[in-house]
């Protein structure tokens, strides 16, 4: 029994050890056949690398050279007729801006962008596009005036947001943001240049001169400021908020603007209507009228106790 046992053992070692030797044939063969390609596939990849890695020095190299070179001198902007050229030569010369850039650096738009958005003048950029072989031209949308605020001695000009500008970027004189201005014999404190100016007085004013700009009115009328003094002072007086006066020194009680909230308060359409009707019957330019209240239903006026000429 013993010895059929040991018959059967030596039989299932010698399969084993032929299995063995039939696989580790099988292996080394696979191989053999497998070197060529694997020895290809390793030449293949070292010349891919060594390519990548030389288009890139290439790519670098001449990129580097100088007529691939840009510098501040060379950025090229639209600027408006309203503003100096003052403003194209500053914006060339920022301390944040490099002497010079790689015309196809990484990110190089993005970087220059996000300098420019610093700027006080500028309330985006709008694109920056590289031209071909060392330029950049670069498009802003700038803060625009759009009113003249005159106090005491001193004028202040500011955009449709109320933020305080340097009025020596800015044309002066120009109708489009100059008349009619906002006078006031008392303001809230002056705002650093980029910021808002958060007077309420102001922000009746801004409003006010908008909608007179969009009929017209300050044009056919000959009205050259809106006085915000009183604006939202809660006097028992009887003095209109808002004053607006002609060149001819006409005095319109306007009344209060839509800011303050008043209750049963004509809205600025009503009042321009009520004006409309003294100047129709009083001449556009208002010549005769010392003022004219525009406050209530039925409008009103006072006349010069020495009447003036006419409109002709």
């Amino acid at each position: 029994m013993s010895q059929q046992k040991n018959k059967d053992s030596i039989k299932g070692n010698i399969n084993v050890r032929q299995l063995i030797y039939r696989v580790f044939g099988t292996t080394n063969k696979l191989q053999k056949a497998l070197q060529p390609f694997l020895l290809k596939c390793i030449v293949l990849i070292c010349i891919i690398i060594f390519a990548t890695w030389g288009c890139k020095k290439i790519w670098y190299s001449v990129t580097d050279l100088s007529v691939f070179k840009i510098s501040p001198s060379t950025f090229s902007f639209h600027v408006p007729s309203w503003m100096t050229s003052r403003f194209s030569d500053d914006i060339k010369d920022l301390s944040a801006l490099n002497t010079h850039y790689r015309m196809y650096e990484n990110n190089l738009t993005h970087k220059i962008a996000s300098i420019y958005e610093e700027i006080i003048l500028v309330k985006k950029v709008e694109s920056i596009k590289r031209i071909f072989p060392n330029k950049i031209n670069i498009k802003f949308v700038l803060r625009k005036p759009v009113v003249l605020v005159k106090s005491k001695n001193n004028s202040y000009l500011l955009d449709d947001e109320c933020v305080l500008l340097p009025m020596e970027y800015y044309t002066l004189p120009n109708k489009e943001y100059d008349s009619p201005y906002i006078t006031s014999s008392k303001l809230s404190k002056i705002p650093l240049y980029g910021s808002k100016w958060n007077d309420k007085r102001i922000e009746a004013g801004i409003l006010l001169v908008k909608f007179l700009r969009e009929n017209n009115i300050h044009t056919i009328l000959n009205i050259i400021c809106v006085d915000v003094s009183n604006v939202c002072k809660r006097s028992n007086s009887g003095k209109s908020d808002i004053v607006l006066r002609t060149k001819n020194n006409t005095q319109i009680l306007w009344g209060c603007s839509p800011l303050c909230n008043k209750f049963k308060e004509l809205s600025d359409e009503e009042k321009l209507q009520n004006l409309l009707s003294i100047a129709k019957s009083e001449g556009i330019h208002l010549r005769r009228m010392k003022s004219i209240d525009v406050r209530w239903n039925k409008p009103s006026g006072k006349r010069w106790q020495n009447p003036v000429m006419e409109d002709e």
